[in-house]
């Protein structure tokens, strides 16, 4: 039985792909273009009636929603240590409850800072700014935690993409991430893993099957 990742290049979905290749499966990984609103496609509607990406047939069964798709490939595969180990009750509480803080609290402030249009009927840029302002907050409190290396201190964890990927992302929706050097050397640190170099690669190779040159990676 095979795996098989849908996804966007520089879209959420790249922590999912991060999180395979960290764990070492083979999977095909099939790109969406959601540039031509390929996620509404009513072919991929079938394999994610909620229309977003990433969605992942695991030998068969169709996952969405990266938190639980991360927690269960997590339960699957706790050598790879994408979150703590779940011997400790209590450890695997965490790395659940840092799972839905990224998806359900992070998550939403990028795409208020990214697509803030999404948002309103009216003018953009003040939910533009009050997702900065969120994202500031945050970033303050991530600074002082992500100085010890990593989330989790001494440990890469996929907590750390995730991260990654909201603060990168928020950047080209105009966050001043420059601001918080502690968390662009985080990113440095993420981005030189050999897991994330083989997650650009892919990306880069939809880019181009799907005609793409105008997102950088």
């Amino acid at each position: 039985m095979t795996i098989t990742l849908y996804h966007f290049p520089a879209a959420c979905s790249r922590v999912t792909m991060n999180a395979l290749e960290e764990i070492g499966l083979s999977y095909d990984d099939v790109s969406v273009n959601m540039r031509a609103l390929g996620q509404k496609a009513p072919e991929y509607l079938v394999v994610n009636p909620k229309g977003k990406v990433p969605a992942i047939d695991f030998k068969g069964h169709i996952m969405t929603e990266n938190a639980a798709i991360l927690w269960f490939l997590h339960s699957q595969y706790p050598a790879a240590s994408l979150l703590p180990a779940q011997d400790d009750p209590l450890q695997a509480y965490q790395g659940l409850s840092d799972l839905v803080w990224c998806s359900g609290t992070i998550h939403p402030i990028v795409r208020q800072i990214r697509m803030p249009a999404k948002w309103t009927s009216g003018d953009p840029e003040g939910v533009r700014a009050d997702g900065i302002d969120k994202m500031l907050q945050e970033c303050i409190t991530l600074s002082e935690r992500i100085a010890q290396g990593w989330w989790y201190g001494p440990s890469w964890s996929i907590i750390d993409t995730y991260l990654y990927w909201a603060f990168s992302t928020a950047e080209k929706g105009g966050f001043p991430l420059d601001q918080f050097p502690v968390l662009v050397a985080h990113a440095e640190r993420v981005r030189a893993r050999p897991s994330f170099a083989r997650v650009l690669a892919r990306e880069q190779a939809a880019l181009d099957a799907m005609g793409i040159a105008d997102i950088v990676l």
